[in-house]
């Protein structure tokens, strides 16, 4: 496949980059001007935060526990 000359690799950053803008822009207006609220990560409310597998307690929740 031959090398792409200046104007495709311009053209082709404008393909890749332009749905981001829009999609990006769109999400800015919905939190800005209609009040929805950003999107958060559902966390534990018990301990007050989410307990996850790590490799140093081999998969469980808490240190010291199998």
């Amino acid at each position: 496949m031959a090398p792409l000359t200046a104007d495709a690799k311009r053209l082709r950053v404008i393909i890749v980059s332009f749905p981001l803008l829009v999609v990006t822009s769109a999400i800015l207006y919905r939190r800005t001007y209609m009040g929805e609220k950003q999107r958060t990560i559902p966390r534990d409310t018990d301990s007050g935060r989410a307990e996850l597998p790590s490799i140093l307690t081999g998969g469980g929740g808490k240190p010291g526990q199998q």
